[in-house]
């Protein structure tokens, strides 16, 4: 067996050795053979001739050694393939054309995958991620709040643990950020709290020393770190004594015991949606070390907790359990505090849930326009197969099959798909470093997306699927030969079936793929449109930043004090025009809600509300205008009356008629009153995308911030130099502090809306590429279309018909061409577009302007890839025409 495949592999790839010694083979036994004739008296002649009868002919006998070697369709394929390479050498513009419009599909769709499989498909930096879920305990008593951000008590969290059987481990953990001091800087640094059991319940491990484990998980054995493999490389340079080395978070020394592999980043901020958790991936792991009395503490949640499902077990079974379980812990809270439930979600719905729509839509879209592409090429095709008639009916003449043939073409839509991959894959590189540099910051793992094994293989899949997709047909009708019609046109003509028609069925395909491409970008565009001409509320120019005060502000009274004199100092930087400081800031992913009890309405049980502490200067350094009454002072301080502002649309929803100012707002029917001292204007908190909720803002000098806050400032100084002058005083006052989330508010409100830009921006360009591919399609068809007619378009001008006649020939052609895809591409639209409804803003899924636009947009395109064909026969010389024929 082995020597048989071995003389096999040598007939494939030494075939010139191997036909030597054939032919040596055959010439022995050819010559022992007339030896035998001769020695019987024969003359040589005589027994040479004798000898080649009873071998029956050496070429016969060649033939049936080549066949007994078993490669004979391997040869075949080769012979396709050389001959396929020469005849398409032979035409290097239409070669070119071609595989640069599969180029640009396979391109364009490889790059899409890259990025599907970064988001979607490649496996999650944790042991079996498809096990691991989210324990949450919603409560439906606080309002329309995320699932997400209900997670249970730590008293609740140590109950299940003990009373769950549905689990293999639990780990509990609380988001965090640290400020980190070195020699020169201090800067922020995300982290998290976690318990002893966090990384073996994720099953992920460092890649360098130890992870944190319950002996870590107590107090006063809690100053070990273990940190991401980035901040190893940037803050230690990848030093292999990292081991031996420390971390200063908070002003307190930590010992680095582990770093965690490249891509663990676990919470990231896209595991969680909006206004649940912060960051963009986390850095530094340290112990939870809960203290006795806040793991007793039933009624403040402050972390979360994730489980890793026992085989066998489905979410469902756990979520009955949990639920049972939640019913007695429940009542264990405060009375007003009730009505905690249960809700159970694996990991991996919470991370790219949000993201795989978006995902399938693009891929989705690209994959339309690589049909238009393949559409392309099988005109393309066509045409060329016209030219080879002749060629074609030769062959079917001399006895070749039709299946032969087709093999033939199809080797060579093979040589050109597998040529436009390899230059796909070139453009695909391209395309995703432009992609990546759109990246809006909120899907998982998109920085993460790169051409891999994966993605190759992807792309050799698609280049094989679309060399048939493009080549079958023009194969078939190519191979059509009629030879009584071939031999009796003198080896003109003989194809069966219309190719015209096939070729103008393609382009009506492509142009209804296109109206669906840019009805779609159309939508998206004006939804965009729609979101970025919404008023915010605030100035764009005002500058905000973030300062998270640690353990050492344990008092309101120093963190109060801090913010009091961080202000003067700040309000003395030459060019700042006025400074405040909020808790939770417009579009920060960050919301405070509680309840509250309006004097005169008819209010509800648990009836929520936004709330904000300020200072008295917020308003003014945001760009918020004051509507009626007065803004806060210094002095609604502590031992002052308790005062409050709203928002105009808590004003209009509360009060309705009534004059807010004067009245009373209070926590509860029983605590005390806050009066109301002024409306200010409405401001888009949450999101650009949703009404302005109703707000509630209080005087910070008469709350409490606690450890962190938000600095905004309106100056006539450039961002960057504000930021640092801060910075400086900042340092001055606690140089162990650091800020953070330097943005403008233009750059907030720009990042709020960086999905939709990054879904739009790629839905138009898609659209824009199928639309130039379209066009090709017309101009093509329509040019060799004139091509064919040269001598009728000759006769009919040599007859005396006008070049303005010629030329609204050529243009009604490609009218009708017209009109086919736009109603086959309307009724595409019609049904596909509805998917869209959920990317929509402001704007209906049968939006008319864009469905009245589309058209007239195609009818532009249309007429311009009409002209140059339309003019060409308009130009055409009858004589010469004549003379020719």
């Amino acid at each position: 067996m082995l020597s048989d495949l071995i003389y096999r592999l040598r007939a494939l790839f030494c075939r010139k050795s191997v036909e030597d010694e054939l032919q040596e083979e055959l010439q022995y036994h050819l010559e022992r053979e007339a030896e035998k004739y001769r020695q019987a008296g024969a003359t040589p002649e005589q027994a040479m001739r004798r000898a080649r009868l009873a071998l029956g002919g050496l070429e016969q006998a060649r033939q049936q050694c080549r066949e007994a070697r078993g490669t004979r369709l391997l040869d075949d394929l080769l012979q396709d393939a050389r001959y396929g390479l020469r005849t398409l050498g032979k035409s290097p513009g239409f070669t070119v054309v071609t595989i640069l419009t599969l180029a640009l599909g396979i391109g364009a769709c490889t790059a899409i995958f890259s990025i599907v499989n970064a988001v979607l498909i490649r496996s999650l930096p944790y042991g079996d991620a498809g096990r691991l879920v989210y324990l949450l305990t919603p409560n439906p008593n606080f309002g329309n709040i995320p699932v997400e951000a209900f997670g249970p008590s730590y008293a609740d969290f140590f109950d299940l643990q003990r009373q769950s059987h549905s689990y293999t481990s639990m780990t509990a953990f609380e988001q965090a950020s640290f400020s980190s001091a070195s020699q020169s800087t201090t800067q922020r640094v995300e982290g998290v709290r976690v318990d002893g059991n966090f990384f073996s319940t994720l099953q992920s491990f460092p890649e360098v020393g130890r992870a944190i484990g319950p002996e870590d998980d107590r107090p006063g054995h809690s100053n070990v770190v273990v940190i991401s493999h980035a901040l190893w490389q940037s803050m230690f340079a990848g030093s292999t004594q990292i081991l031996s080395k420390s971390l200063r978070l908070d002003g307190e020394l930590f010992q680095i015991v582990g770093v965690m592999p490249p891509g663990f980043a676990y919470p990231h901020g896209t595991d969680f949606p909006p206004g649940v958790a912060n960051g963009s991936g986390t850095n530094v792991w340290v112990p939870l070390a809960l203290s006795p009395q806040r793991k007793a503490d039933r009624d403040n949640s402050n972390g979360y907790a994730l489980a890793r499902l026992k085989p066998g077990v489905t979410v469902r079974q756990a979520l009955s359990e949990m639920s049972t379980i939640m019913v007695h812990l429940d009542q264990l809270h405060q009375a007003d505090q009730r009505g905690w439930g249960a809700f159970v979600k694996p990991l991996p719905d919470s991370s790219i849930g949000p993201a795989r729509t978006l995902m399938w839509l693009l891929l989705g879209a690209v994959f339309l326009v690589l049909l238009i592409a393949c559409g392309n090429a099988a005109n393309l095709l066509l045409a060329r197969a016209a030219a080879r008639t002749h060629e074609l009916g030769v062959r079917a003449t001399l006895g070749a099959a039709r299946g032969r043939m087709i093999r033939q073409m199809l080797t060579e839509s093979l040589l050109l798909g597998l040529t436009g991959g390899l230059a796909g894959i070139v453009l695909a590189y391209c395309f995703l470093r432009g992609l990546l540099r759109l990246n809006p910051g909120d899907i998982p793992r998109m920085e993460q997306a790169s051409i891999d094994t994966r993605v190759l293989a992807f792309t050799l899949i698609t280049a094989l699927l679309t060399s048939v997709l493009f080549g079958i047909l023009p194969a078939l009708f190519a191979s059509r030969i009629n030879l009584i019609e071939f031999l009796k046109s003198g080896g003109n003509r003989g194809s069966v079936g219309t190719r015209n028609r096939l070729r103008s069925i393609l382009v009506i395909g492509e142009l209804g793929l296109v109206v669906i491409l840019l009805a779609g970008a159309g939508l998206l565009l004006r939804s965009y449109i729609n979101v970025e001409s919404v008023q915010t509320g605030f100035s764009s120019s005002t500058v905000s930043m973030n300062i998270q005060l640690d353990a050492r502000y344990e008092s309101r009274d120093q963190r109060l004090a801090f913010y009091r004199v961080l202000l003067g100092k700040i309000q003395s930087i030459p060019g700042v025009e006025s400074a405040g400081v909020i808790d939770w800031l417009p579009l920060s992913h960050s919301e405070s809600i509680g309840t509250f009890w309006v004097d005169g309405y008819d209010n509800q049980k648990n009836q929520m509300v936004n709330g904000r502490s300020i200072t008295p200067q917020y308003f003014s350094a945001m760009g918020i205008p004051l509507v009626r009454g007065r803004s806060f002072t210094d002095n609604d301080a502590s031992g002052h009356p308790a005062v409050t502002m709203v928002n105009q649309a808590f004003a209009t929803k509360y009060f309705g008629t009534r004059d807010p100012v004067g009245l009373g707002i209070r926590s509860g029917p029983h605590d005390p009153l806050r009066t109301v001292i002024g409306v200010v204007g409405n401001v888009h908190h949450s999101s650009l995308e949703t009404p302005a909720a109703p707000e509630m803002y209080q005087p910070l000098w008469q709350t409490d911030l606690g450890g962190g806050a938000f600095v905004v400032i309106r100056s006539s100084l450039p961002p960057d130099q504000i930021a640092s002058a801060i910075r400086a005083a900042l340092s001055k006052i606690d140089p162990n502090l650091a800020l953070s989330d330097i943005h403008t508010m233009g750059e907030l409100a720009s990042q709020s809306t960086a999905r939709r830009r990054f879904q739009t921006t790629l839905l138009t360009a898609f659209s824009g590429m199928a639309m130039l591919l379209g066009m090709v399609g017309v101009y093509g068809l329509l040019a060799y279309s004139v091509k064919q007619r040269t001598a009728e378009i000759g006769l009919r001008i040599a007859l005396g018909a006008p070049r303005g006649r010629v030329l609204g020939m050529i243009l009604r052609q490609g009218f009708q061409l017209f009109i086919a895809g736009l109603m086959l591409g309307l009724a595409g639209a019609l049904a596909l577009t509805r998917i869209l409804t959920s990317f929509l803003y402001g704007v209906s899924a049968l939006d008319p302007i864009t469905f009245a636009a589309v058209p007239v947009l195609l009818l532009l395109a249309t007429i311009m890839a009409c002209l140059i064909p339309a003019r060409r026969a308009a130009n055409v010389d009858p004589m010469r025409t004549l003379r020719y024929e």
